[in-house]
């Protein structure tokens, strides 16, 4: 039995010794998920003219006051009237529609409510272009300065809140009295141009911003590289033949 005892005692000891002499088990090892790469993201999108307007247009520069020259800058007190005339004729002409449509009637009713200072700033005008344009026809340089303003009033990017101004203002000048009229008038450009200022301000305002996205943004056009001829061709060696006898 004692035999027996040492024998299983003998067989722990070795077990334990074997058990004492493997190598220890090697951690389990969990790889991280791979990294995930988001795309860049999308370049902003391109800007684009205020109001619908073109691409490409020009507008008025910005004079050494800071203010942009349009045709309605710099002008005499019986000009500026005219001028407002002018912007009052072309919305009864452009600006249609059941709202809009009021200017027509309101304007016709404004050219004879305001006949007499009217007639007398056109004479007075007419007097300023012989003047400024001694030897050439001054009354047909104003004509031409008339297309001009009339085709400045018509800009399509401004047309609805134009049309808006120019319905307020033919009702308020049909209600001015005579004697204050010719000031209601200037005040009346200034504001109705001011409605072009804005728009020719984001006009500019666009193009910086155009010129930024194309300088970051824009896609870069790529050549392929021009491959010049360094050597001179291979000319064939001269062919030696031998004597015939």
């Amino acid at each position: 039995m004692r035999r027996g005892y040492k024998s299983l005692t003998a067989i722990i000891f070795s077990v334990a010794a074997v058990s004492a002499c493997a190598p220890a088990p090697k951690p389990v090892v969990i790889a991280p998920p791979p990294p995930v790469i988001l795309p860049p993201p999308p370049p902003p999108v391109m800007p684009l003219p205020p109001g619908g307007a073109a691409a490409s247009m020009r507008i008025p520069p910005i004079g050494i006051d800071g203010v942009r020259v349009t045709p309605n800058r710099g002008l005499s007190r019986d000009n500026a009237i005219w001028h407002f005339r002018a912007a009052l004729n072309v919305a009864a002409l452009n600006c249609q529609g059941p709202v809009w449509g009021q200017i027509a009637p309101a304007y016709n009713k404004f050219i004879v409510t305001h006949k007499v200072q009217l007639s007398k700033s056109s004479k007075a005008v007419d007097r300023e272009y012989v003047a400024k344009y001694p030897g050439q026809n001054g009354l047909r340089v104003r004509d031409t300065a008339s297309t001009d303003l009339y085709n400045y009033f018509a800009l399509p990017p401004v047309r609805s809140e134009y049309c808006d101004a120019a319905l307020r203002k033919v009702t308020e000048a049909n209600t001015v009295p005579i004697a204050a009229f010719p000031e209601y008038a200037i005040g009346g450009l200034t504001d109705i141009d001011g409605i072009f200022v804005r728009f020719f301000d984001a006009y500019a305002q666009y193009e910086r911003d155009l010129a930024d996205w194309n300088m970051k943004h824009a896609p870069r056009a790529t050549f392929a590289p021009l491959t010049t001829q360094t050597s001179q061709p291979s000319v064939p060696a001269p062919v030696q033949t031998l004597p015939t006898k």
